[in-house]
């Protein structure tokens, strides 16, 4: 079936372009579906041999309008990775972003295609991948931490394993959220959501550990070959604490006292911190805030839409006041 896409490219370029569109869709996490669209490349056969993404949209019916706030979720996870990547493409660690229609009363994102299987279903096949898998992991949360947002749903639904590239990806931005903004309560399986996030004990402010809790479990998952972190003292298997120098005790307590991902290539892997160099940021995430909030008034002109953060510009003050612990060029220590 073909079909008209209009959008912004993640270079800021508004593009339109026709389209064949697969009508058959999937869950893309809560709320969100997702289909396979090839865009046209100009050829006789452009349809058929174009660019392949994937289309994300919220859900009809009952649930759209919490399928509106994930959407924005992940287009502004997207665009703000973009911004910190400053031109060049983000890592194949994370799931990219190619652009996005945030304004129209159909929105939706569009996506590279994912790469990789999920680690529900390939986690116990990764022994012999294990130390690839962790520097990609912790890499991906890295670049996730200098563009100032946490992923909030680490798990082995959301990060996925390319056993021919031997390459990690990190899915599902849908429940993402800037540093600094309150947290609010995550639903789903309670092994994978970390204690600040719970509908029963939600606090605080989102920040650059947040994510640090579930990637332990994560990789204990995977070294583990698919069983659960349930105590403290399991930390020690498979000689998990001793190669993360002793830090991983202090990811099992609150977020203020865990080490960050930077720390744990660093200071526990003791592995040089390749991500490269990005600008200060805070300039162009209030210019980029302020267009998301002007795009999105006039896609909720006829109503009000879900609420807007209370805390929505909080990350862009946190940014300039923890500045010590950022580094140079605002890369995150």
């Amino acid at each position: 079936m073909a079909d008209m896409l209009r959008f912004r490219k993640f270079t800021g370029e508004k593009l339109e372009i026709a389209a064949r569109v697969n009508d058959l869709e999937a869950p893309a996490g809560e709320f969100l579906t997702t289909r396979t669209v090839w865009l046209a490349d100009g050829t006789p056969d452009g349809l058929a041999d174009g660019l392949e993404l994937r289309q994300h949209r919220p859900v009809p019916g009952d649930h759209r309008a919490a399928g509106y706030a994930r959407l924005d979720s992940e287009i502004l996870a997207g665009r703000l990775l973009h911004q910190v990547a400053a031109g060049r493409e983000y890592p194949p660690e994370l799931a990219r972003l190619y652009g996005d229609e945030a304004t129209s009363a159909e929105p939706y994102a569009l996506f590279d295609p994912y790469r990789g299987e999920s680690l529900r279903d390939v986690g116990a096949y990764l022994s012999a991948d294990f130390d690839q898998f962790t520097a990609g992991l912790l890499s991906g949360l890295c670049w996730l931490a200098g563009a100032g947002i946490a992923h909030r749903s680490i798990s082995p639904d959301t990060v996925l394993w390319d056993s021919f590239a031997g390459q990690v990806q990190i899915t599902d931005f849908s429940r993402s959220a800037p540093f600094g903004i309150a947290r609010t309560p995550l639903r789903g399986a309670e092994e994978w959501i970390s204690p600040e996030s719970r509908p029963d004990s939600c606090s605080g402010m989102v920040g650059p550990t947040d994510d640090v809790w579930g990637a332990v479990r994560l990789l204990y998952y995977v070294r583990s070959n698919g069983n659960p972190l349930t105590r403290r003292d399991q930390l020690a298997d498979f000689g998990l604490a001793e190669t993360f120098s002793g830090l991983l005790d202090k990811v099992i307590g609150p977020p203020e006292g865990r080490p960050t991902a930077r720390e744990l290539i660093v200071d526990g892997l003791r592995r040089p911190y390749l991500l490269p160099g990005v600008v200060d940021s805070r300039k162009s995430l209030i210019a980029g805030r302020e267009k998301f909030l002007n795009a999105r008034a006039r896609k909720y002109r006829d109503g009000p839409g879900p609420p807007v953060p209370g805390g929505f510009w909080d990350d862009v003050l946190w940014w300039p006041a923890h500045r010590e612990a950022a580094g140079p060029q605002g890369n995150p220590r």
